[in-house]
């Protein structure tokens, strides 16, 4: 087009094309009851080639292969959530509730990763992929089971207006606690597969820099973030505003720990922590802003681009899909109802938290898809873990609504 730089031409089309989906499915999911989120997790599918990619594939081009701006992009909207996620976090109720949260954490990924393990061993030996350990497999296969969506359990609370209740809270911390976990296994397993064994010494070192990592964070940072947070709200400047103050905090803090290797998971959650106890409420709606209105929707998206549709219809995904499935809802659902009653939770609370926990979103896609590139996963136990992924995210809002509704209002 005259005048307009091809580059830009392309940038802005791909972006328009995807937000209009991504809220246009998101607005179509809430008007059949299904949080937004839900409708932006399936963008991705519609845009790819099984999808649009029959009826106008010019367009599918623009989105298939994601083009590299495009991942950082989304990127940067999962590192927002999760800055956003962290600011809602009431430290001190979570404190004063420290070990009934310890409990469901660990039921919640203990009892599922045991059962992916034992689930994967006794699958057929054409569904896994052939000259690989197959304890390294049901490692990988436990793992994804294990974890939890934190961004779309943070988007599905904000839609249902639940973030800020006790159980939201909980809800919250707890999955962020077991996606910490899931990806040093990962981590751990995935050094194993590369070097043909595990390294106690490396192990070890990993745990002592995320402990490093999140004490410096509480201590020194703590102090950064209220002093650079007290001036910006003194300042009443644009070029300084809190707005602007805890997005560099978040951006510094996620970047800090990949430098030493800790997830931008943690980083980008653990900034928001800091920052939410100074943050006002101005600054704290522009946040949601951008971060659910324009670069949230893009990570969804992208996500549910990396899934090949075709690969889901194979006879054998099919039925090692729906084994997966089945074993993955069960076994969370048992072991946050195990950690609950060991903390003396309340079965309306236990229920919530069961279905909160039980989405697993972009997480189990992200280390399906790490797995996969790994050699560790065959094609169709990838399939069916992103099937898992997806039915899970979409059972998700619909039963947490009505859980929430048996729930007293200050629980």
């Amino acid at each position: 087009m005259t005048g307009i730089p091809d580059p830009l031409f392309g940038v802005l089309a791909t972006l328009t094309l995807v937000l209009v989906a991504a809220h246009g499915l998101g607005a179509l999911a809430a008007r059949v009851g299904f949080a937004p989120v839900v409708g932006e997790l399936l963008t991705g599918l519609v845009l790819g080639p099984a999808a649009l990619g029959l009826l106008a594939p010019e367009l599918t081009g623009l989105v298939v292969p994601i083009p590299a701006w495009l991942d950082v992009l989304a990127s940067l909207g999962l590192v927002l959530l999760l800055l956003l996620a962290g600011t809602e976090v009431d430290v001190a109720a979570l404190r004063r509730h420290a070990s009934a949260t310890a409990a469901v954490a660990a039921g919640g990924f203990v009892v599922p990763f045991v059962a992916g393990i034992g689930v994967t061993l006794l699958l057929p030996s054409d569904a896994l992929p052939a000259g690989v350990s197959s304890l390294a497999v049901s490692l990988v296969v436990g793992t994804a089971l294990a974890v939890s969506a934190v961004p779309v359990t943070i988007r599905v609370l904000v839609d249902l207006d639940a973030l800020d209740r006790p159980v939201g809270q909980r809800t919250l911390v707890i999955a962020a606690v077991v996606d910490a976990v899931g990806w040093l296994v990962f981590s751990v397993v995935a050094d194993a597969v590369r070097t043909g064994g595990v390294d106690a010494l490396r192990v070890g070192r990993t745990l002592l820099v995320l402990a490093g990592f999140v004490l410096l964070a509480a201590t020194v940072g703590r102090r950064v973030v209220d002093v650079l947070l007290e001036r910006a709200a003194r300042a009443r400047s644009p070029a300084l505003s809190q707005f602007s103050a805890v997005v560099l905090v978040g951006f510094a803090t996620t970047a800090a720990g990949l430098a030493v290797a800790v997830e931008a998971v943690v980083g980008a959650f653990t900034a928001g922590v800091l920052a939410g106890r100074r943050l006002d409420e101005a600054a704290g709606r522009v946040l949601h802003v951008v971060a659910l209105g324009l670069l949230a929707p893009l990570f969804f998206a992208t996500a549910g681009l990396r899934v090949d549709v075709g690969t889901l219809l194979t006879p054998g995904a099919a039925g090692v899909a729906a084994l997966l499935l089945v074993v993955a809802v069960a076994s969370k659902a048992a072991g946050v109802a195990l950690g609950g009653a060991l903390a003396g939770l309340s079965r309306a609370e236990i229920a919530c938290l069961a279905v909160g926990l039980n989405a697993r979103g972009a997480m189990e896609i992200v280390i399906a898809s790490l797995g996969l590139a790994l050699g560790v996963l065959s094609p169709t136990l990838y399939a069916a873990i992103v099937v898992v992924a997806v039915a899970t995210s979409v059972a998700m809002p619909p039963l947490l609504r009505r859980a929430l509704v048996r729930l007293p209002a200050d629980a």
